[in-house]
């Protein structure tokens, strides 16, 4: 059997010192395949970022990361140092952050940033560098790189930011890209062209992608395969080709539910998930969903459901 790109079990995150512990993610396990996209959704504090962070090693200041297994291209980073996983994970795996006029640096040109990746992991020249950069730029729909190059963030659209924020990813010919909400605060017709893009790139490079986004409907178009986070647990692990028909989570359902149809009649209001989300602070003794559920029963309450055949729901077969 072929070697996953990435492999973690058990992943716990949690935050505070130890006698007065946060814990945001549960046990989560996440596998990908070679060549595979796989998506991560759920609303806003369902750990998903977290995740996201924790398979790139890119935890913030403060963090706690627990698991059973966490290797990455074969390589076991259990017990590894900062500087062996630096170069576990250096060149390897392309990071995608969700905010672009953030993450590029406004006083520099974006050809000198993403450069760095290449000078740094490639060891390139500098003029070699360059190269890579008009290569990739281009590869990412870009349109006079040899011009773009040498422009600053602030000259490029937030679409063609985005964009850039990819080819950063590919400086490297990464074996896995980790996009964290790569579309957030583009238009509806960038989205489609980011996703696309992603698409592309996975199909033609065979570019393994963990996807993560709150977005169920673009996360079905483009993925392999969805994992539904809630309250820093999966709730369901699913065939993005089955999501839209087969999903059987009631929070899968009512999120798919939520999504705008062209087809829908106009007067008809949106499918709306009452209740809010628990405090990951005080996280009830059953299903986390259970206050928000239409199928709850009083085990539900008291009973946390493990995640079994792919979704963790006692009121499904």
């Amino acid at each position: 059997m072929t070697e996953p790109v990435l492999e973690i079990e058990d992943l716990s995150i949690s935050f505070g010192p130890a006698k007065h512990r946060v814990t945001i993610v549960h046990e989560i396990s996440l596998r990908i395949d070679r060549g595979e996209i796989v998506g991560v959704v759920g609303e806003s504090g369902s750990g998903k970022t977290l995740t996201s962070m924790a398979a790139s090693d890119l935890l913030p200041a403060g963090a706690h990361r627990d698991a059973t297994k966490w290797r990455f291209e074969g390589t076991d980073l259990m017990d590894a140092n900062r500087a062996q996983r630096a170069a576990a994970l250096g060149g390897k795996l392309g990071v995608v952050f969700q905010d672009p006029m953030s993450s590029l640096n406004p006083a520099r040109r974006v050809g000198s940033q993403l450069s760095d990746a290449a000078r740094f992991w490639g060891k390139r020249s500098r003029s070699d560098a360059r190269s890579d950069v008009i290569d990739r730029l281009r590869r990412v729909r870009i349109a006079s790189p040899e011009q773009r190059v040498d422009n600053y963030p602030h000259e490029f659209s937030g679409g063609m930011r985005q964009r850039a924020m990819i080819a950063m990813g590919l400086m490297t010919t990464p074996s896995l890209i980790v996009a964290d909400e790569p579309t957030t605060a583009l238009d509806v017709t960038v989205q489609a062209d980011v996703m696309e893009l992603i698409k592309e790139l996975n199909e033609t490079e065979g570019t393994s992608v963990l996807l993560v986004s709150h977005n169920i409907a673009l996360i079905a178009e483009v993925c392999h395969r969805v994992l539904v986070m809630y309250a820093g647990r999966i709730v369901e692990e699913v065939a993005a080709s089955d999501l839209a028909t087969s999903a059987r989570h009631p929070y899968t359902r009512a999120l798919i539910a939520s999504v705008p149809s062209v087809d829908a009649d106009p007067s008809q209001e949106l499918a709306a998930i009452g209740g809010v989300p628990p405090d990951p602070g005080h996280l009830p003794p059953g299903c986390a969903f259970a206050d928000r559920c239409p199928l709850v029963t009083d085990r539900c309450r008291v009973e946390r459901p493990e995640l079994v055949n792919g979704v963790a729901c006692w009121e499904v077969d």
